[in-house]
């Protein structure tokens, strides 16, 4: 009898329960189910992009494609870059710190920068140096900045207090145009405008304002839609797939993923990851973008402090993990969408780089594909695989060098996934051969069986069915 392996399940508070993983590959779902309900496709690599931006990573970046020349804006240390879509890099200016994230927002004309101590601009049509917002009026903590209906709008990380600019203008901060939040205690985290609607996050309420065109202050909130849920980290939030996501918490405890739809929350972790991210010593640093690839709306998490980032598919629904090599967090960690490149920059370096669906390395370096079974049991009695068959698009090897001829790495477990031993390495065939099949034969008898596929090689890997023969027990 045969038995599919791959589930869709996520390892989380007992390999007992499941063991299931999969690192750096994402779902294809298959409507028709031609030959499988759904496949397993190799994340996008990692091309570099820029590289000569001296040795700190980035504390934050932002694309302008509505210019005439496209660029985009990187801070790196205290130093503000403008890098244009040949790679070509120039110094802005400077600002007065060289360590934290930092928002920034445009408005076409403006760029405006806020490091949690100053806020700065830059006239992007007509550049005159980077600038600092000396205005009275501007809050001395500025801790997150959005635009909106031609008001740059910036929120104090260490009160409630939200303000606006003059109309297009981020030189000048009226001061009939500060307000605050009050349908909560606690100061605000960040605001972001989205769908015509402002919204600003507390640790523990949102509140949802609109721009009503009154006098003085022009935004009014909205009555009612004050919610009881905030975030758990600022630079978690982003736009995904037409909303906004990001890292939520409540008084009730814990931190999930979530969506915002309407003036709700609609979770999209499970009890799974809930329960991965309830064990981290620190979810406050977490930091997460959306983007779209191969027609799949993916939202990425990284959580520094704990060397951890997951992934999101918004088409399957369902999570994977991203690694670097040897087990390593992923490197990516701030993002961008600029002139069709898909820009991230590197946690350790300076390096910026372009997500690639045909690039099978980060900046050259292994990316590793790993796929970790369901439980292959019944009953506590002994179960014999004579025979297991991985299907994959056969025949994507290289014409030299590491992957000229690519490998799958067969792992098992016999102690319910616990342990693990290799079986041996069989080929996904060399360039051309697309006939090749991948089997492994006699790998013996256990209780409780999790297997574990692993490729390194830089290539092409989908795979689209797995399945093992097995004796001895009666499903």
């Amino acid at each position: 009898m045969k038995v599919q392996l791959f589930g869709v399940g996520v390892k989380s508070i007992s390999p007992a329960i499941t063991a299931q993983r999969r690192i750096n590959c994402y779902v294809e779902p298959r409507q028709e189910h031609e030959k499988t309900t759904y496949s397993l496709v190799r994340r996008p690599g990692l091309n570099p992009f820029v590289s000569s931006l001296g040795a700190n990573p980035a504390r934050g970046i932002w694309g302008v494609n509505s210019l005439a020349s496209p660029l985009f804006f990187v801070v790196v240390s205290n130093n503000l870059y403008s890098v244009d879509n040949g790679g070509n890099v120039s110094s802005i200016g400077t600002i007065n710190t060289s360590a934290g994230n930092v928002s920034i927002a445009d408005d076409g004309r403006y760029l405006v920068i806020v490091d949690g101590q100053d806020g700065w601009y830059y006239n992007m049509q007509a550049p005159a140096g980077l600038i600092r917002i000396t205005d009275g009026n501007f809050t001395t903590s500025p801790a997150y900045v959005t635009w909106q209906d031609t008001y740059f709008i910036v929120v104090s990380g260490k009160s409630n207090q939200f303000q606006l600019s003059k109309n297009a203008d981020p030189s000048t901060w009226p001061a009939v145009q500060i307000n605050f939040t009050g349908s909560a205690p606690g100061f605000l985290k960040a605001g972001l405008a989205d769908h015509s609607i402002l919204q600003l996050f507390g640790d523990f309420y949102t509140e949802y304002w609109q721009d009503a065109g009154t006098p003085d202050f022009p935004y009014a909130v909205i009555p009612g839609a004050a919610a009881e849920f905030g975030l758990a980290s600022a630079w978690s939030l982003a736009k995904f797939d037409g909303k906004l996501a990001g890292l939520f918490q409540s008084k009730m405890g814990g931190v999930s993923v979530a969506i915002v739809t309407g003036f709700h929350l609609t979770p999209i972790s499970n009890a799974d990851i809930d329960q991965i991210l309830s064990g981290y010593a620190v979810t406050g640093d977490a930091i997460g973008y959306g983007f779209k690839e191969n027609g799949h709306s993916f939202y990425v998490i990284s959580f520094p402090t704990q060397g951890a980032t997951w992934m999101y598919d918004a088409n399957s629904q369902i999570w994977s993990e991203l690694q670097g090599n040897l087990g390593a967090n992923f490197t990516g960690r701030f993002f961008t969408y600029f002139q069709t490149n898909l820009l991230v920059t590197d946690a350790n370096s300076a390096n910026i780089y372009s997500f690639s669906p045909t690039t099978y390395t980060d900046n050259g370096t292994i990316m590793p594909m790993e796929v970790w079974s369901k439980h292959i049991w019944q009953d506590d009695k002994y179960i014999g695989i004579p025979r297991i068959q991985i299907d994959v698009q056969a025949g994507v090897g290289l014409a030299v060098g590491q992957g000229s001829n690519p490998m799958l790495d067969l792992q098992v477990s016999k102690d319910g996934g616990n342990t693990f031993m290799s079986i041996g390495f069989s080929s996904i065939g060399k360039v051309g051969a697309y006939t090749q099949r991948v089997i492994w034969n006699g790998l013996g008898a256990a209780r409780d069986w999790v297997l574990r596929l692993r490729i390194t090689d830089p290539v092409k890997c989908v795979i689209t069915g797995a399945t093992a023969e097995i004796t001895g027990a009666k499903f």
